[in-house]
């Protein structure tokens, strides 16, 4: 497959991207991840042709496209790889049930998504790259997924080997870098990561510069309750989850949109999370919301108010 940046070099900075991928390429070098490298490496790639990325569960062939034998091989490879958040996906039969449900999210964008034909998307916190995928369902003539951590790039290498759409690709890095794409992206996706960021004004401004005018930007937020126009600042964990800042109310991330200098901003969704979006599965076997939050009092382990998800949309000024 053709470097994006190759194509793209006259409107993006090209070689300081280069540059930052040496890093990313060091740690999966590293004594921990060359192993997984070696796997995904070692995979037979499949590049299945009876997908469909319209449906909940983001399907990669189907149940007859492997033997039982090779199912169960194939299945043994991914698990190598948990722990696996976002999803779900079916892959030639294997059912990969995620941490999160992350199609309830998607359905929640239902009617208020642009029309993405032939666009340029980035998909801030790509994780695995279930989001991409559904993406792909409009026919964009770009998607990037940015995620610095290594893990979700693996996994998202190994969903490559099962079918690579010459519009997908990701780079291992922060959102801090979308600097190197000026006016380059018509819609950004920015979910479930503002919290995890001391400037979120900031990255909105980041965010802001790296669109063309009149570009969407589709935003999704852990928040808490309430209308007032505060955010709430957690000492050193929130819901047991490190590297949280701030976590506002709609109405203060409208306040942060406006100061980044976005303009038709519309809240259009929310909800209270539960353990039907967030759970422990069999792929990904570790703590999850039931042990972060009590459902009964409404307050995570640590006293906070319980988190919901917010759901806004703006757009860069035309």
């Amino acid at each position: 497959m053709t470097d994006y940046l190759d194509l793209y070099k006259d409107e993006i900075d090209s070689e300081a991207i280069r540059e930052l991928r040496k890093e990313p390429t060091r740690i999966l070098n590293s004594k921990g991840n060359k192993p997984l490298v070696d796997l995904i490496e070692q995979m037979p790639d499949y590049q299945f042709t009876n997908n469909d990325f319209s449906q909940k569960a983001v399907r990669f062939g189907q149940a007859n496209s492997l033997s039982d034998e090779k199912r169960a091989e194939l299945k043994e490879q991914l698990k190598q790889l948990i722990p696996w958040r976002k999803g779900p996906f079916d892959i030639a039969g294997i059912e990969m049930d995620t941490e999160w449900r992350s199609d309830y999210k998607w359905d929640m964008l239902e009617g208020y998504l642009p029309n993405m034909k032939g666009q340029r998307i980035c998909d801030i916190g790509a994780n695995s790259g279930y989001y991409m995928y559904r993406m792909l369902a409009d026919d964009p003539e770009f998607i990037l997924g940015m995620d610095p951590t290594i893990k979700y790039y693996l996994q998202f290498q190994a969903l490559q080997k099962l079918t690579a759409p010459n519009c997908l690709h990701y780079e291992a890095i922060g959102m801090e870098h979308l600097v190197h794409y000026p006016t380059f992206f018509d819609t950004i996706f920015c979910m479930g990561i503002l919290y995890h960021h001391p400037d979120p004004v900031g990255m909105l401004r980041v965010i802001n510069q790296s669109m063309k005018p009149g570009g969407d930007l589709i935003i999704e937020s852990q928040a808490i309750p309430g209308d007032d126009h505060v955010a709430l600042f957690p000492d050193e964990t929130y819901a047991l989850v490190k590297g949280t800042y701030f976590v506002p109310t709609a109405n203060c991330l409208i306040n942060w949109l406006k100061k980044a200098k976005f303009v038709d901003i519309e809240f259009f969704k929310s909800h209270p999370m539960s353990s039907n979006d967030q759970r422990k599965t069999e792929w990904m076997p570790f703590r999850s919301y039931e042990d972060f939050v009590d459902e009964e009092t409404g307050l995570t382990v640590e006293g906070y108010p319980a988190p919901i998800r917010i759901y806004l949309r703006a757009k860069k000024k035309a």
